[in-house]
């Protein structure tokens, strides 16, 4: 079921109106985020985000964040009882919801919007690079990609053949479920993989194809 912007909207308003409920200074003495008296601030797939203390609008720069961009951040924040320290052991989304039949809607429902770096996983793997990745292995195109500060989620990509179309996948942070609810990670893959497309056309990159 397709969800219409106004409904993203309004999914957005609830998630700012329900950080107002939230008491700022206790989430400041668990979690030492940055912060003065108009503004947190908080970075997200290699961005710098300021959420307005007042309103609980989030802005990054000049331009009100999506959807996507609000409730991943505004999760990150609520729920997470002390900064995110990354365990290292990496589970599915099946694993980490114990859910059966999560874990393969990833490439079912994401992988098309990689479509712009098909036969280019030179270009794809130069944008991992720039959002602050740490190559890893396994896979064609394999990266840590920094979600938020001490929280990484692991990228995983395999080239298309004249026999299986093009796949992702991604894996999660054992301690996961302390930070983000389950639904959220769909908004952070989403947004990650929005992040790489923006960096390659706008940053451009010198891999028109894997073949140059």
């Amino acid at each position: 079921m397709r969800i219409d912007d106004d409904n993203y909207e309004k999914m957005s308003v609830a998630a700012s109106e329900r950080f107002l409920t939230f008491d700022q200074e206790e989430i400041f003495a668990r979690w030492p985020l940055l912060h003065n008296e108009e503004s947190i601030f908080i970075r997200f797939v290699g961005k710098d985000y300021r959420i307005d203390r007042r309103s609980g609008r989030i802005y990054e720069g000049d331009r009100m964040a999506s959807h996507a961009e609000v409730l991943s951040i505004l999760d990150m924040i609520c729920l997470s009882q002390k900064p995110p320290n990354a365990t290292g052991e990496w589970v599915t989304l099946t694993q980490l919801t114990n859910a059966a039949g999560v874990g393969p809607a990833d490439t079912k429902l994401l992988g098309q919007v990689l479509s712009p770096f098909d036969g280019r996983t030179k270009a794809l793997d130069e944008a991992c690079r720039r959002l602050g990745g740490q190559p890893m292995k396994v896979g064609d195109v394999s990266w840590l990609i920094p979600a938020f500060d001490h929280f990484p989620v692991w990228f995983r990509y395999w080239e298309g053949d004249d026999e299986f179309p093009a796949s992702i996948s991604f894996l999660w942070d054992k301690s996961t479920p302390q930070h983000l609810h389950y639904e959220t990670t769909w908004y952070v893959m989403q947004h990650i993989l929005r992040r790489l497309i923006e960096i390659d056309q706008t940053e451009g990159t010198k891999y028109e194809s894997d073949t140059e």
